[in-house]
């Protein structure tokens, strides 16, 4: 399971609206549904837009969510979620 974060990183200066859009419209319900996993979203210039999924044991994955779209994005966040490191 994971067991310590889900984070987003995206280079500011690059269009990434498609990510913005993702956080704004999926943040709360998130958080309202899931209010002690810690879900991180942060801004990285030079980064390529991913999501990081931390599991037990400190095993960590992530996916790449450059270009895809808001419903993408959501797809390969409950990949992460769902599957065992």
């Amino acid at each position: 399971c994971v067991c310590v974060c889900v984070c987003f990183f995206w280079d500011r200066k690059q269009n990434q609206k498609k990510k913005r859009e993702f956080v704004k419209k999926n943040y709360k319900d998130l958080k309202t549904k899931n209010p002690s996993f810690p879900f991180l979203v942060r801004e990285c210039e030079g980064a390529e837009a991913k999501v990081w999924a931390r599991y037990d044991k400190g095993v960590e994955k992530n996916v790449s969510v450059e270009g895809l779209t808001a419903k993408s994005v959501e797809e390969q966040l409950q990949t992460l979620v769902t599957q065992k490191a």
